[in-house]
């Protein structure tokens, strides 16, 4: 099964580059994760695979938890289910990959890849953003700069240390020309996007950019349900 990861760190732009994926002809399966965002409510996060993640990765420590020595064949059971379709239509022999992003991706890149037919798409962004952007969405804290760092540093160790096909994509460059980036991601997807479907991208990032709407989101309290704390504000999922 072909894949395209998004990696990234939360408030990175990995949202906006899953969007691009599933209007350039990616296969995305949802349930996807959705936030209190009138204009960018959906995060293109398929809740299944971060489910998946959370089983072996703590998203507090940003590290495996000690069941983690079956990461493998966890994901290979989370494949098998889209290959028997049970999140929606997939066919294999049409060869269009699937796409899925989500930030505890990036610390078992090697597994995933291992898995999947992966190519992985770097999603940077200038830490002081991302720390701007988590502020302003009041999630805990460790979904700020420092995890950031952190997850960086294992998206680059990867990046030396393996072969993988690999895209870098600079999100303020992503912002201020979006035709140009679309077509080079394009280009590495090998996608086989329409002028429609690049047209259709194009704008999805440009409606982010000429109506920017700052998220207001409201942390969910509770101690019956002690895994929202790990995670930023599920408020609700479509």
């Amino acid at each position: 099964m072909k894949l395209l990861l998004a990696c990234g760190p939360w408030c990175s732009g990995t949202s906006a580059v899953a969007g691009l994926l599933e209007r350039l002809g990616a296969v995305g399966f949802g349930p996807y994760m959705q936030i209190n965002d009138s204009k960018r409510p959906n995060t293109y996060e398929f809740i299944p695979f971060r489910d998946t993640l959370r089983t072996f990765i703590s998203p507090r420590t940003l590290s495996l938890t000690p069941d983690s020595v079956d990461v493998e064949a966890k994901l290979r059971k989370l494949r098998t289910r889209m290959e028997n379709q049970e999140f929606g239509p997939y066919d294999a022999t049409a060869g269009r990959p699937i796409f899925l992003k989500h930030p505890l991706s990036a610390l078992v890149i090697s597994q995933i890849c291992n898995v999947f037919d992966t190519k992985l798409i770097y999603v940077l962004r200038p830490l002081t953003d991302i720390e701007a952007t988590h502020q302003r969405r009041r999630w805990p804290p460790q979904f700020g700069k420092g995890a950031a760092e952190e997850i960086y540093a294992n998206m680059f160790r990867i990046l030396v240390d393996r072969v993988y096909p690999t895209m870098i994509l600079r999100y303020p460059e992503l912002l201020r020309s979006p035709e140009k980036v679309v077509k080079e991601l394009v280009r590495f997807t090998e996608l086989g996007a329409s002028a429609i479907d690049i047209q259709s991208a194009v704008a999805f990032i440009d409606s982010a950019v000429s109506n920017p709407s700052p998220l207001q989101v409201q942390m969910v309290a509770t101690t019956s349900v002690p895994q929202d704390r790990d995670s930023p504000s599920p408020l609700s999922v479509g």
